[in-house]
């Protein structure tokens, strides 16, 4: 009989040993207590510190389901009782109906508190006494084995580690070992979420350090592959991480940038085919690029490969594209073989089928849509890309300068690949601009690096750089404009612009084209924002070389305007507002007459000003001076007319003037002239003139507003005296900004079309220069900066900062 059953008995032990794992003898290290196949394993050396710096920690309590903080946080009884004095360990199992958790830790006598709960139960397993206990409204299972204590709230967990059963290669084992350099380091299994359902393993085991700060987070790590089975990690085995440069074209506002390094574009092809199970190559173009990667924005997205030989690339190229257009001096070329050119990339970068091409310095950047093609090139062109915002700059130092593959998440994007190594769900942390997740590889494994900062209290919260509201392209080249007006409804900003055709718009502040009216000739000057009706609803007033117009802001005309004239007016309209109780008078030039209205449209009999000698050459100024009026009238002659609010003369100037273009201004209590052979005359309220020859250059202007003094001679721009030097160039005349936020001074550089904004200290704002052609105008709403001017020949922009 005991014969007849032996080869029942060892085919049944044989069974039961292969069907198991094996049992192994436990070393001193905690990872011989680990429940198998754990999702999440922490380690910790002290609970109580870690939980107080999860608590401080402004970036894990904006987090969506963090998965260690909420732990501690949903066991407030049950982490106040633990109380253990060495290095611990907490281990996540998922399972389908909830997570368990374990903690392991050496024992001693105080190793956990009893006094305030209930008397625990004690029943055994397998010999083993088990401990049950309850805090929080939830059952614990406690054990001590071989002066290691473990507590799980998973009956079946405690069950498992007193078998002693772990896999014999399990990864856990290797990665446990690793030194980290801080007191909170987490191992995970990490995987990237794919097109909502496909899930890709990015390496077999993940060990990162997390150093938790109070306003962010640094992790560092490395992962490891060690399966059979290709993984995200694996395309990179072999390849020498290079530098990235990728930031200097990543538009500010992008929601994400992915980027690969490679130096070997044969090698990489073969990493691609090990990982996709195929045999097809990457397309030749990819020989002499060494990084390539995509954004992601919400114009569109785009591929972007740089190139260590730009020629050859290009010519790689050439079969495939037709000159579309330019762009701000970019030529955009129609991109004809996109359609499988980037799917091998896939999925380590978005897959896409350009249809446009640009070239940028050693940049090729290829777009879904002439449309976000365009908005690249403006970011760029403006200094809006992520290398140039205070968020890069305050994580730069902590960044490898080259990496296999990185992540760049704007937005406060916490996306599938950031959340596991954060231990969270996806989700949006609106204070944190960007996250960086980098990884360089090596053999068999990668260096890991995340950082994910609150800006300093010392930096804006914003970028530090300029964005571009909206770029608007006209029917016809732009002829006079654009000028903010304020909306009355809104309370923020519409501009107004004319077109060579005389088409007069007002676009909203978002670029909405709101009206668009034909006038008979192009504007005088500049566009006065008037209240006729001193009922805060604003009207836009000029004066063409036929007509007076005042229009309100759906484009009609407020009666009894517009007015108009027989002969033509041959200066801009003059607006005075002498009390600033919207009691305007509005004057006409017509050669060597004068005309004043009201704003009923009649002639003001009072104003016994009729006429001059000459012809009248710059438009009729208000200036004020403690109580008393002046109205100036230049004349060709040289003579300047300096009366009263009635026309009377005000102050005789027996000298004459040479003057130029540029205004009347006054400085002190004087008013001063530059004439056109740039001499500074200065005359009193008493009509003493005193000249002052400018060594100055025949680009010399002079701007004064409220206490603020402007000068540029050249490139050499003066604010109250203090020199702020520009780059060589052709300049407009400054503009100057008097605003409860600060004084601003605007120019624009003609030739190279770059708009400046500069404060009243002379700092040149940060964002500036952005791209521009012709003088600025600039405003604030709503603490906000906004600046707008023309960018191509039928386009004006409106920048924000």
């Amino acid at each position: 009989m005991r014969f007849r059953y032996t080869p029942i008995l060892l085919i049944i032990i044989a069974f039961w040993v292969s069907g198991c794992e094996k049992q192994i003898n436990r070393s001193d290290s905690l990872v011989d207590y680990l429940p198998p196949e754990a999702d999440l394993v922490v380690k910790f050396n002290d609970l109580a510190m870690v939980k107080q710096d999860f608590a401080n920690n402004s970036l894990y309590n904006e987090l969506k389901n963090p998965q260690v903080y909420d732990f501690m946080k949903s066991h407030p009884e049950f982490i106040a009782s633990l109380q253990p004095k060495d290095q611990s360990v907490i281990a996540f199992q998922q399972r389908s109906d909830s997570t368990h958790f374990a903690v392991i830790t050496r024992h001693h006598p105080k190793v956990i508190l009893f006094d305030s709960l209930a008397p625990p139960m004690t029943r055994t397993y397998k010999k083993q006494p088990i401990t049950v206990s309850d805090w929080d409204g939830l059952t614990h299972y406690s054990t001590t084995i071989d002066s290691v204590f473990i507590i799980s709230s998973s009956e079946k967990t405690i069950e498992s580690i007193v078998d002693g059963i772990l896999a014999e290669k399990d990864p856990l084992r290797k990665a446990f070992q690793l030194k980290q350099n801080t007191d909170l380091s987490t191992i995970f299994a990490p995987k990237v979420l794919v097109l909502d359902s496909l899930q890709i393993k990015l390496a077999t085991q993940a060990v990162t350090s997390l150093e938790v700060l109070p306003k962010g987070v640094s992790i560092t790590g490395v992962v490891m592959d060690k399966d059979t089975l290709p993984s995200l990690l694996s395309v990179f085995e072999g390849l020498v991480p290079q530098k990235n440069e990728i930031a200097s074209i990543i538009p500010i506002n992008a929601k994400q940038a992915k980027v690969m390094t490679f130096q070997d574009a044969e090698l990489l092809s073969k990493n691609l085919n090990h990982f996709h199970g195929d045999s097809i190559s990457i397309a030749p173009i990819f020989d002499s690029v060494i990084e390539l990667g995509s954004i992601t924005t919400d114009s569109g997205n785009h591929m972007v490969a740089r190139s260590i030989d730009p020629d050859i690339t290009q010519e790689e190229l050439n079969s495939s594209l037709n000159e579309l257009s330019r762009f701000r001096e970019v030529i955009l070329y129609e991109y004809t073989d996109g359609s499988n050119v980037f799917n091998r990339f896939y999925p380590i970068l978005e897959n896409l089928t350009p249809t446009v091409l640009l070239r940028w310095e050693d940049f090729f950047i290829f777009s879904e849509n002439e449309e976000s093609a365009k908005n690249i090139i403006t970011s760029i062109k403006n200094g809006a890309v992520v290398e140039k915002s205070n968020a890069y700059e305050q994580v730069l130092p902590q960044l490898s300068q080259a990496s296999s593959f990185s992540v760049f998440n704007m937005q406060g994007q916490i996306d599938t690949w950031i959340a596991p190594f954060l231990s969270a769900d996806e989700g949006v942390v609106p204070r944190f601009p960007l996250i960086s997740l980098q990884f360089s590889s090596d053999h068999g494994f990668a260096h890991v690096n995340l950082v994910c900062q609150e800006l300093n209290g010392s930096k804006k919260q914003t970028p530090g750089v300029v964005t571009q509201l909206f770029s608007k392209t006209l029917d016809a080249p732009i002829l006079n404009g654009p000028h903010f007006f304020t909306n009355h409804r809104t309370r923020k900003k519409d501009i107004a612009v004319q077109d060579m055709q005389n088409n007069f718009y007002l676009l909203s502040e978002t670029g909405n084209i709101l009206w668009k009216k034909k006038l008979d000739a192009p504007i005088l000057g500049s566009i006065s924002e008037v209240d006729i009706l001193r009922n805060g609803k604003k009207q836009l007033a000029f004066a063409t070389s036929k007509t007076f117009y005042i229009l309100d802001r759906n484009g009609n005309t407020v009666n009894p305007f517009p007015k108009k004239f027989s002969d033509p007016i041959t200066q801009p309209l003059a607006v005075f507002d002498y009390d600033n109780k919207r009691n305007y008078r509005f004057v006409i030039v017509q050669g060597k007459e004068v005309h004043m209205y009201d704003s009923k449209g009649k002639t003001v009999t009072g104003f016994t000003f009729k006429n001059t000698q000459s012809n009248i050459v710059l438009p009729p100024q208000h200036i004020r001076m403690r109580t008393k009026d002046y109205l100036l009238i230049a004349e060709e002659s040289g003579k300047l007319n300096i009366l009263s609010r009635v026309g009377k003369e005000r102050v005789r100037v027996s000298k004459t003037f040479d003057f130029s273009e540029l205004p009347i201004a006054k400085e002190g209590n004087n008013f001063v002239i530059i004439t056109k052979q740039h001499a500074k005359e200065s005359i009193s309220q008493t009509g003493k003139v005193t000249s002052l020859p400018l060594d100055v250059s025949s680009n010399y202007q002079f701007k004064i507003l409220g206490n603020t003094k402007v000068t540029l001679d050249d490139n050499l721009l003066r604010i109250n005296g203090k020199l702020v030097e520009l780059p060589y160039g052709i300049y407009t005349s400054p503009k100057i900004l008097n605003s409860n936020k600060g004084t601003y001074i605007t120019v624009t550089e003609t030739q190279e079309k770059k708009l400046y904004v500069i404060d009243k200290s002379g700092n040149i704002l940060d964002g500036f220069p952005v791209y521009g052609s012709t003088r600025a105008d600039i405003t604030v709403v709503k603490g906000r900066l906004l600046v707008t001017t023309a960018v191509e020949e039928k386009e004006i922009a409106v920048y924000s900062l």
